[in-house]
């Protein structure tokens, strides 16, 4: 061989040792879509997609789209001070929050591979992030009904809207996993936030009073989810 030939050789040697691991990197699946279901300490049912982007093994930004509402009927009512009307809300479920955007970080503990063909793997993800509900402050109805047995027939309407509610809260999410090679991904999970399910509503005041709403210092929330990855 030549010179010239030689060196051609050499460095289309080390263009194809260069392009091998470049080419696993592309076909390392780099995005993860999930559906998630939870129940929390305020009684209501969490339902959560999502997507995740993972530019690198171990870490990756999601964002999740929060659906959550209590499973009992939490509907608002109560007397007028001068005892002569009753009033309630007109939609159930109007004082707690409906919808919550969930941007977060997403790390994750090296795969322990598992099972005959080394086809399975387990981790463990540890997910910091934002609850931001949509939107913060509620509004609703309120109708008013003579405070008389067997009448229900509104005799007034009045609006109501909170203010000064938080628009940022906090969520720590640990979720454990199995992932099948072919991108399934089964995982059970527990959510710690300070997020409010009632915060939109607090602030309301109705016949001189503010509505008896359910706290909790923490939500905590229990789940398990479906997830692909590709």
């Amino acid at each position: 061989l030549t010179m010239k030939n030689k060196l051609f050789f050499f460095i289309l040697f080390n263009c194809v040792c260069l392009a091998l691991p470049a080419q696993q990197r592309e076909k390392r699946p780099f995005w993860k879509v999930g559906l998630e279901g939870a129940l929390n300490n305020y009684d209501a049912w969490e339902v959560e997609p999502s997507i995740t982007f993972l530019p690198i093994q171990y870490a990756g930004i999601s964002l999740g789209l929060l659906f959550t509402q209590p499973y009992h009927d939490e509907s608002i009512s109560g007397v007028s001070q001068n005892q002569q009307f009753l009033w309630s809300s007109t939609t159930d479920h109007a004082a707690s929050y409906f919808l919550a955007l969930r941007p977060s970080l997403q790390l994750n503990t090296p795969k322990l591979w598992v099972g005959r063909d080394k086809d399975y793997a387990l981790y463990l993800s540890i997910s910091p992030g934002l609850t931001l509900p949509l939107s913060a402050n509620n509004e609703f109805n309120i109708d008013y009904y003579p405070n008389q047995t067997g009448v229900w027939t509104a005799v007034r309407r009045e609006h109501v809207s909170n203010k000064g509610a938080r628009t940022v809260y906090y969520h720590l999410r640990t979720a454990f996993s199995l992932e099948v090679d072919n991108g399934l991904i089964f995982s059970v999970g527990y959510t710690c936030s300070d997020f409010d399910l009632f915060g939109g509503s607090r602030n309301i005041v109705i016949e001189g009073r503010k509505i008896d709403l359910p706290k909790h210092k923490l939500m905590h929330s229990v789940s398990v989810s479906l997830g692909y990855r590709f």
